[in-house]
């Protein structure tokens, strides 16, 4: 979902992600921004750096500050100062906040959220082998038949939400199995 919202953002694009937490709106941000301040002190050290510095002073029990701190990463390639970065980071979070409304047109969504719902456009993104089953989800299950076989209902709820237009979103390399099973 994340590439879509950043696209929304992007485009000006209202829209809503019911029960969709994204790494922009965690405190934990600011929490990484702080101690990337802390550590960098009154010395202009670039922000690259600051949060370098920052991963690095991350232990096991700072739950998700390293995956934050990722990102800000790749916040942090257009900022010459910290205090930019902040900024960026503030007007973002201005812009989300603005574009993601209960009431926008456009919903996203993940497949097990849609579960009940209809929509007369449905766009499906990711449709690869390896996302869709997920690898991630079949490895790891007790009985990878069984949780295979419900990775193939889970698309099959995706596809059946829409009332007008399905588009199938994938990389035609690694296309998902179940495109193939589906369209062979």
């Amino acid at each position: 979902l994340l590439p879509a919202v950043v696209v929304a953002m992007r485009l000006g694009l209202p829209f809503r992600a019911p029960r969709v937490d994204l790494p922009l709106e965690s405190p934990l941000v600011d929490d990484v921004l702080g101690r990337a301040a802390a550590m960098a002190g009154r010395a202009a050290e670039p922000p690259l750096l600051a949060l370098g510095r920052v991963r690095a002073s991350l232990g096991p029990d700072d739950g998700d500050a390293d995956e934050i701190a990722t990102a800000l990463l790749g916040w942090a390639v257009g900022s010459a100062t910290l205090d930019a970065l902040v900024s960026t980071v503030a007007e973002a979070r201005e812009r989300l906040a603005a574009l993601r409304t209960d009431d926008a047109s456009l919903t996203l969504a993940t497949a097990h959220a849609t579960k009940g719902l209809e929509f007369d456009h449905v766009i499906a993104v990711g449709m690869e082998a390896g996302r869709f089953p997920s690898a991630r989800a079949v490895g790891s299950a007790d009985d990878p038949v069984r949780a295979y076989e419900e990775e193939r209902r889970l698309a099959y709820v995706a596809w059946t939400r829409a009332r007008r237009s399905l588009t199938l979103l994938y990389d035609p390399a690694v296309p998902s199995p179940f495109l193939l099973e589906a369209f062979s």
